[in-house]
């Protein structure tokens, strides 16, 4: 398996606790990807919170990320856990950090892949997806 990563950061000229609450909740990632997202489970204790998932993208193509990591104002983890094709063992990490004129998002993502070529190539469109649509709502 080829393991694959992706680091991208942005920075806003927004406090982060909006900077989180936005990107926290599910309906707003749709702006972000440029595609369908729904959440479609809630969250134990806040409906976006660990255990809510979401449905990206358009069926029967979806993949389901489900969010296993919250630190308020801190940080936020999720895994595919339903779909996703050759890709395997698929975690993501938003963290973010204050600054003197705002906040900073670090989005990482691993994941593996049977064959190195793909894996290159979805890194690449992920990484690009993600430095546009973070940049939409800078």
């Amino acid at each position: 398996m080829s393991q694959q990563r992706i680091d991208v950061v942005q920075e806003f000229r927004k406090p982060v606790e909006e900077v989180f609450a936005y990107l926290a909740d599910h309906n707003n990632l749709t702006k972000v990807f440029g595609i369908p997202v729904k959440r479609v489970r809630d969250g134990q204790g806040d409906v976006n919170g660990v255990g809510s998932v979401r449905s990206m993208g358009f069926a029967p193509l979806a993949v389901e990320e489900t969010v296993v990591g919250v630190v308020q104002n801190q940080s936020i983890d999720y895994e595919i856990t339903r779909g996703g094709g050759p890709l395997k063992n698929h975690h993501g990490r938003l963290t973010f950090t204050k600054t003197a004129s705002g906040s900073r998002v670090q989005w990482s993502i691993t994941f593996e892949s049977p064959l190195p070529v793909v894996g290159t190539v979805v890194r690449q469109v992920l990484k690009q997806g993600l430095s546009m649509g973070l940049r939409k709502i800078a």
